[in-house]
């Protein structure tokens, strides 16, 4: 009896990331995400050098396929725009001005062009994207790859990696930008099948487009995530990993989204089928890393 005893704790304990136990956390709401508390803002790496997977200059290429609501896979064109906006003068006044930014078109598959992006890079950080030193996230920078290696697209977002959660906003740079209904991926430890967990976010009707959705006001996402297994293959560029499989379900007012996410723990989420608001779907695959 002493013998499984011992061997369930060990089991359980190779579930859990080893985070220093002292971290103090807060959380926002009964079903929030559990944020680190940390007091040294001086160091703009402190949310980021205890990380076990997403840690400072690594970097996670994936690759991504688009379905419209019919089925048809189809290629995101990306295209630069003119638009009005306020811009911040030499002297700190704003005036309106045009600036370049970045939008997309869909493509068909069989008229493809140089200007068609199926890969991102995610990179990990401790600075940039003008968040500042009281953020408390560890920084990821996206941006898009063409064939001929050009990158195009440069923006910043957040990941929460500690020993009871970990995470992250999505890239939501174009056409990932429906992604913002999607539930995020998302586990919380330790690993077990079976184990369920909610949370919640609002969301403004800045994120509507008319290419999936547009809305009045605000809406409140509530989100539901279920470990569906625990020992999952799923067959990469870098081999056969074991994965956790997440099943999450996204309700509001305007409709409903869905992710399968795949969780390795050296690697992190490595594939993410995402079924969206038009009923499109986003498979996402990590294809390479530098690590």
């Amino acid at each position: 009896m002493k013998n499984l005893i011992t061997i369930a704790i060990l089991t359980v304990c190779a579930c859990l990331p080893a985070f220093s136990q002292n971290t103090e956390y807060s959380r926002s709401g009964k079903d929030g995400v559990w944020f680190e508390v940390r007091t040294d803002t001086a160091n703009p790496c402190r949310y980021t050098e205890d990380n076990k997977i997403y840690q400072a200059d690594r970097e996670f290429n994936f690759e991504f396929h688009y379905f419209d609501p019919q089925g048809n896979e189809r290629f995101m064109r990306y295209k630069l725009v003119p638009k009005q906006g306020i811009c911040l003068t030499e002297t700190g006044d704003t005036t309106t001005c045009t600036y370049t930014a970045s939008d997309f078109s869909f493509s068909d598959i069989f008229d493809a062009t140089d200007s068609c992006v199926n890969r991102y890079l995610l990179k990990v950080a401790c600075t940039g994207g003008g968040f500042g030193n009281d953020y408390d996230q560890t920084i990821e920078e996206f941006r898009f790859f063409f064939d001929d290696q050009r990158e195009r697209s440069s923006s910043y977002s957040g990941i929460v990696e500690n020993e009871r959660n970990l995470w992250m906003h999505p890239n939501r740079d174009c056409l990932f930008g429906i992604l913002e209904l999607n539930p995020f991926p998302y586990i919380q430890y330790p690993i077990k099948k079976g184990k369920t967990w909610k949370w919640k976010l609002t969301i403004g009707s800045h994120w509507g487009d008319e290419r999936w959705k547009t809305w009045e006001g605000k809406i409140v996402n509530k989100y539901k995530y279920r470990i569906t297994d625990t020992a999952c293959e799923v067959v990469t560029p870098m081999g056969t990993l074991s994965c956790v499989k997440v099943e999450a379900i996204a309700k509001s007012r305007i409709g409903k989204t869905h992710l399968t996410a795949y969780y390795n723990d050296t690697y992190g989420f490595v594939k993410m089928d995402n079924t969206n608001i038009d009923g499109s779907r986003i498979e996402i695959k990590l294809v390479e890393t530098n690590f």
